[in-house]
């Protein structure tokens, strides 16, 4: 396969866990984000949100997210090796978005999981990711919550990465319909920037 068609190449089960098992190796920063569940959500909060994050200062951010370590990467291997299936997963995630965004899964879906709480867990951590991806553009993102309507869609990802206290006053059912509106919430989300970017482009024509 040519190295310009890999690019395009989702990541297989196989390039997944090598990742994961890079962010849960002594290889890997100590404070860096050590789970597929929370990258996939940063990385899907890079993609949709409301401006061009440079490759460079997302990876630090995901990495190495106290601003301590002055190489990421203990060798060039690694760094190719990682920025490569990180890259390739941004480029997954936006040509579904790209394509059709309605079919967009988060990884979580993708996974089985044998017990619920595991399950949950991941949620968690996919929401978590999703927040961090929000804050690493904090100024750009306030226009998503200047209005209680837009603002309303980030509930879910909030109540969910337990930003909130109210994950642990609801009852199951309560936190399955959270779950249930997540998935609509990112299609929001990527709908409200979407409109955005097309009111900003009429105004400069």
């Amino acid at each position: 396969m040519l190295q310009s068609e890999r690019a395009h190449q989702p990541l297989s089960e196989e390039e997944l866990n090598m990742l994961e098992a890079f962010l849960a190796s002594t290889e890997a920063p100590e404070e860096c984000m050590n789970s597929l569940e929370m990258i996939d959500g940063f990385l899907t909060a890079i993609v949709i949100g409301p401006e061009v994050v440079p490759e460079h200062r997302w990876i630090k951010y995901m990495l190495d997210p106290e601003n301590q370590k002055e190489n990421l990467f203990k060798s060039p291997e690694d760094e190719s090796r990682i920025t490569d299936l990180l890259n390739r997963h941004v480029i997954a995630i936006d040509t579904q978005f790209e394509n059709d965004p309605e079919a967009y899964l988060p990884i979580y879906e993708m996974f089985g999981y044998s017990e619920d709480e595991e399950r949950q867990i991941a949620i968690e951590e996919w929401a978590l990711g999703f927040i961090l991806g929000m804050e690493l553009s904090h100024e750009a993102w306030q226009p998503l919550f200047s209005d209680e309507s837009t603002a309303m869609l980030a509930g879910p990802l909030f109540v969910l990465g337990k930003v909130t206290d109210d994950y642990d006053t609801m009852s199951q059912e309560q936190k399955d319909q959270m779950i249930d509106m997540l998935d609509e919430s990112i299609l929001g989300i990527y709908a409200f920037w979407q409109q955005q970017a097309a009111q900003e482009e009429g105004e400069e024509g």
